[in-house]
């Protein structure tokens, strides 16, 4: 139990540290204010959400957060989908469920995000949300590392 723990709190703290660096605090990439982005907009609607995930120029807010990452995720925005998956393993602005959180990882994973590819591992290695599968948690990890993504790398070197 106190194993399942750590690798969560692990898994929770490098999602996010991991998927917060893609954040663009000003959206210099995009012409629509934050505030007020438009519904085809995924990157402004992801930044927005990032802002009220982490508090940055708004009042902090998960449930705010989670309803413009899931704007975004709808139009198969990586790094939305993966905060999701954060959002459900953490349990912030939404029950925690491992199961749902499985699900965003995936949708991240399959579209090569690193950091999503690292966390499902990290899900399928201790089951939470999904059958305990080590080797496909190794795969995983394997897939992460290949691109350079600096946990997974330890992961391999540890275990």
């Amino acid at each position: 139990m106190i194993k399942k723990l750590f690798i969560l709190t692990l898994c929770v703290t490098l999602t996010s540290c991991a998927t917060g660096s893609n954040f663009n605090n000003t959206d210099k990439n995009s012409s629509h204010n934050l505030n007020q982005p438009t519904a085809s907009d995924p990157e402004s609607q992801y930044n927005l959400g990032m802002r009220y995930m982490l508090g940055r120029g708004l009042q902090q807010d998960y449930t705010q957060a989670k309803y413009w990452f899931l704007k975004s995720a709808s139009q198969d925005n990586p790094y939305a989908e993966n905060e999701l998956g954060y959002l459900y393993i953490s349990g912030k602005g939404v029950p925690q469920d491992y199961s749902a959180a499985f699900n965003w990882y995936q949708k991240a994973s399959a579209q090569g995000l690193a950091s999503a590819e690292y966390s499902l591992g990290l899900m399928y290695a201790n089951g939470l949300g999904t059958p305990q599968d080590k080797a496909k948690a190794h795969s995983l990890f394997q897939k992460a590392a290949n691109s350079g993504f600096a946990p997974a790398v330890r992961q391999l070197a540890h275990g």
